[in-house]
């Protein structure tokens, strides 16, 4: 032991922070300690401050995780080392040079000048410290009571009731207490949300000042197996969640920025959030699974706090998201992998194809296939196309269908209809490989699906969860499996079927009273009337039309062609039609379209109808001549 001493000492003082914590993370922790963990913790530290080998001696700013992870090193030994000079000395320049933690630094400083009086060293860090507080310190931000219990009764409705509250003992500018709410039936994870962050307000641009978007709170979720009692906490393992939510609650503190939807947060100089995961940036996202009703409560006096869901994200990830956008990662990225933090998930990015996630798939087969085999279930193999079965026919009876589904099914929707053609069962299996997918229906049965039934945990309802529930209903208690699979046993036929077209027929209504407005088609022209002028079109054909051509009567000044959603390419054609002046006549606002078929613009105006063809990025106006031109790219 004192030769490996000699050594830390040596390694020590020549910057070779490393090789002490290799040497010492070598033994198994049990046996290290008091002397070696306080070693430990002191190399964490140099090594966030200084870098190995002075390797940050040219940088600003210091590794915070590095710093906070020496801290808590410290922290294992608080009780042995509450009265030795060197570890509040330690402790002293660990906290000092993590931003916001000036007032305890300034504690365990004067702790050290105590136990030790002629240390010079303890006294300049304690005039430093004071001197920094004198001109920086300010009284921490803080909710008023009614604040408080605003945000506190918003957390225990819309995310849990909260078991217990992580609450911060020192507070240099905002006071950010955690609440953990436990795994509960809905959510089986932790979720933990602070609260206080949202007592400052945040620098949001001048452009965005109506948006209401200065006031933020955060939340994580977590397995319902990650430990979070105290003796785990000491281990980085299970702390650095917690440690990487405070850092983001205090960003806009310290670095002047705000949070809006899709913000991102790079951590400088860290590979990786913890040894124990390569995570190692942030995202955050409306916290969707709770419900669109949990994105923001209002203060007393108006103001609007809002919560988003903070995700760890690979470095790949957020190369991707900054290179890409927010929607196009989003399109790589199951639910499962951003809902609940999972240190070695898999990466969206370079796990794709082990991932194999299509975000237009709706429904899978497969996926009630393996409840099936885990539960040994005895049913007709059909009963895994069921309720996939009764959804697209009340569809198609509901005209919510695409143009390239009916382009290649129209039999089949013929026959629905007219009612000779009752179980699509075999139909789904057979000609849509088992999935429903959300490029088979058209506007309003995409805005619809993407409300009620993708699969997606953000919808407040979903079409499986319904179903779930009129199987508890149908074997009233006597269930003859797990209630998660006892919806694979409701026997087909026409009672099967009215039961669940009735399920859906009240959520759609439900739906169109709550959205219906927003996503309906106005019919401002009659086209009864209209020619067939399309009759080989092959694809999707609808497109967006301003009012001012339907409604106003104005001619096409202006149309272009954009690559569609990808939920979308089932009707979308990607054409936009403007007369041209929409933003002089909306005054900045946003133009309002209808959404109607080609064929209509065609009968309107035919000279289109030879644009229409024109691949994804094109563009046309009326030029002074009255005809319309392809708009060149400058660059040509």
């Amino acid at each position: 032991m004192n030769d490996l001493l000699k050594k830390i000492v040596e390694w020590n003082e020549a910057n070779e922070y490393q090789k002490c914590v290799d040497a010492i993370e070598a033994i198994p922790e049990e046996e290290r300690g008091y002397e070696l963990t306080v070693l430990l913790g002191r190399a964490y530290s140099n090594l966030g401050v200084f870098g190995d080998n002075n390797s940050k001696a040219n940088e600003d700013g210091v590794d915070i995780f590095l710093l906070e992870k020496a801290v808590n090193i410290f922290e294992s030994v608080r009780l042995q080392g509450l009265d030795d000079w060197y570890w509040n000395c330690r402790m002293a320049y660990a906290l000092w040079m993590t931003s916001g933690r000036e007032l305890e630094a300034l504690a365990y400083a004067r702790k050290w000048q105590q136990l030790k009086p002629d240390d010079e060293d303890a006294a300049n860090l304690i005039k430093t410290i004071e001197e920094y507080i004198e001109e920086n310190y300010r009284e921490p931000e803080v909710y008023s009571f009614e604040e408080m219990q605003s945000v506190g009764n918003h957390i225990e409705k819309y995310f849990g009731k909260y078991g217990r509250v992580m609450h911060e003992l020192a507070s240099p500018d905002i006071h950010v207490d955690i609440y953990v709410i436990p795994p509960r039936a809905e959510h089986e994870y932790y979720t933990l949300v602070t609260c206080g962050m949202g007592a400052h307000k945040m620098e949001v641009p001048d452009e965005l000042k109506n948006e209401q978007l200065e006031r933020a709170e955060l939340l994580i979720n977590l397995p319902a197996g990650w430990q979070l009692d105290e003796e785990s906490l000491k281990d980085e393992k299970w702390y650095w969640p917690i440690r990487f939510l405070k850092f983001m609650a205090r960003s806009p503190v310290n670095n002047g920025m705000y949070y809006d939807w899709g913000s991102t947060l790079e951590f400088d100089d860290i590979t990786s959030f913890d040894e124990s995961t390569k995570l190692c940036s942030a995202v955050v996202l409306s916290p969707g699974v709770f419900g669109e009703v949990s994105y923001a409560c209002t203060l007393p006096n108006g103001d609007a706090v809002n919560f988003y869901q903070a995700i760890p994200l690979y470095k790949e990830e957020l190369d991707y998201k900054v290179e890409n956008g927010m929607d196009k990662l989003l399109q790589k990225c199951p639910d499962e992998i951003l809902e609940v933090i999972n240190p070695n998930r898999l990466n969206a990015v370079t796990d794709a194809e082990i991932l194999n996630y299509d975000d237009r798939e709706m429904d899978c087969a497969a996926e009630h296939l393996k409840l099936i085999q885990e539960h040994n279930l005895s049913v007709d193999e059909l009963a895994v196309y069921s309720h996939m079965a009764a959804y697209l026919r009340w569809c198609i009876n509901h005209n919510l269908m695409g143009d390239v589904f009916l382009q290649q099914h129209g039999d089949v929707a013929i026959n629905v209809k007219s009612g000779s053609l009752n179980d699509l069962r075999a139909f789904v299996r057979d000609e849509l490989g088992g999935r429903l997918m959300i490029i088979d229906y058209n506007y309003k049965g995409v805005c619809f699906a993407n409300w009620y039934n993708t699969g997606n945990r953000s919808m407040p309802y979903a079409f499986i969860k319904d179903l779930k529930a009129y199987a508890r209903e149908y074997f009233k208690g006597q269930m003859p499996c797990a209630e998660e699979a006892a919806y694979l046993l409701l026997p087909w036929g026409d009672e099967y079927c009215r039961a669940v077209e009735k399920i859906i027929e009240g959520r759609f209504a439900e739906w169109q009273k709550l959205c219906g407005e927003e996503n309906a088609v106005q019919p401002f022209i009659d086209e009864s009337n209209f020619k067939e002028l399309l009759p080989d079109w092959q694809g999707a054909r609808h497109c967006r039309i301003s009012k001012r051509i339907i409604k106003d009567g104005c001619t096409v000044g202006f149309c272009c062609r954009e690559e569609p959603d990808s939920d979308d390419t089932g009707w979308d054609s990607g054409w936009y039609f403007e007369a041209g002046d929409e933003d002089e006549v909306y005054a900045g606002e946003d133009a309002e379209y209808g959404i109607y078929d080609l064929n209509t613009i065609c009968n309107l105006y035919p000279e289109l109808l030879p644009l229409l063809n024109s691949p994804y990025g094109t563009a046309f106006e009326r030029n002074k001549k009255g005809r319309l031109v392809q708009i060149k790219d400058e660059e040509e």
